[in-house]
């Protein structure tokens, strides 16, 4: 195998851009995802917390992708004007024990061992020496993806045999990813994610695991923070609230004229009732649900009459939005709810 390149100066620009955003993007994306939702986990869900993550988000961008370019480039980039500049035609054949580039005046052999890394990064092969020079082998440079898999094959083993280590194997479809489609399932998608990413790091060694657990929990955590969003600004979603309180404001009556039935006077608190009847509901599910301090009915004992109520999903008492009780029947006369003033 013979491999002709003849670079350029964009093709090493271009280069330095691949090498510093997609080296070991894989691992860079789960730090970022990671950190962000670590960092966004102490602001509650809603609106602000999905700025908060793309602000968060933005800033991890820069460190782990935007330096690390900045890093290739001034370090390849010096190495290039120093060694590199003349751009002659080299001619690459791999050896048992190393390679031997072949320029138009000399030729010169290096020694697997002397390799300090090898990869491929977007449509580059890179080769770090340990002396701190490089070469790339752009992709068309060669005839085939065949040749271009076998090259690295081959440099890869090299490598590995020279520094006594297993070479990595080449990505092949497994159907066991098709499992990641559990990630997509409400409640579950999240843990599925997470086990996904604990079997590619420490069973598998497989980052496709690593990416598709990591998805899978970006899935949950996008679909919930939309949930919450869309439940908390959601006027129709408010609406099925006034239906529930004004439901449950109803049946709290009918319990509150029992306990007097029973007792003979009305409670001091809507906990007396819940004390006798532990079915009945005494807690505003907004109220609950938008996380408040208190969260039970407006209820207030006054002599042989009381006061109860919901705060309406705007939270606040003696507003237009209060609901109270609406008791239909022939003779309301000998019932103590004080209804609401018009």
């Amino acid at each position: 195998m013979e491999i002709t390149v003849q670079t350029t100066e964009q093709d090493h620009k271009d280069f330095y851009k691949d090498y510093g955003f997609k080296r070991y993007w894989v691992q860079r994306i789960l730090i970022l995802f990671a950190v962000d939702l670590i960092l966004s986990g102490f602001v509650p869900l809603s609106i602000v917390y999905l700025f908060t993550m793309l602000i968060y988000g933005l800033i991890l961008f820069f460190f782990l992708f935007i330096v690390p370019y900045l890093i290739a480039k001034n370090r390849f980039g010096s190495t290039y004007y120093n060694l590199l500049c003349s751009n002659e035609v080299l001619i690459f054949r791999p050896f048992a024990v190393g390679l031997e580039i072949a320029e138009t005046s000399s030729t010169t052999f290096l020694r697997y061992e002397d390799i300090k890394t090898v990869g491929e990064s977007g449509r580059f092969i890179f080769l770090i020496t340990t002396n701190a020079n490089y070469y790339i082998l752009p992709e068309w440079c060669f005839s085939s993806v065949d040749e271009y898999n076998r090259f690295l094959r081959v440099v890869k083993a090299g490598i590995a045999n020279a520094k006594g280590v297993t070479p990595n194997a080449p990505f092949t479809f497994k159907p066991v990813y098709l499992i990641g489609l559990l990630c997509f399932i409400p409640l579950i998608g999240a843990i599925v994610g997470l086990v996904l990413i604990i079997l590619g790091i420490s069973h598998y060694k497989d980052k496709v695991f690593v990416i598709i657990g990591a998805l899978g929990i970006l899935f949950t955590v996008a679909m919930y923070s939309s949930l919450f969003y869309y439940v908390n600004t959601s006027s129709s979603f408010d609406g099925g609230f006034a239906e529930l309180e004004q439901m449950e404001v109803n049946d709290l009556v009918k319990s509150v004229e029992f306990y007097k039935l029973q007792n003979g006077t009305y409670p001091d608190s809507l906990k007396q009732i819940q004390t006798r009847n532990s079915m009945t509901s005494i807690d505003d599910p907004a109220l609950v649900f938008k996380k408040k301090t208190s969260t039970q009915y407006q209820y207030q004992k006054k002599g042989n009459k009381y006061l109860l109520f919901s705060v309406g999903k705007d939270g606040l008492k003696n507003t237009p939005d209060d609901i109270y009780p609406t008791i239909y029947n022939s003779d309301t006369t000998k019932l103590g709810f004080i209804r609401k003033m018009k």
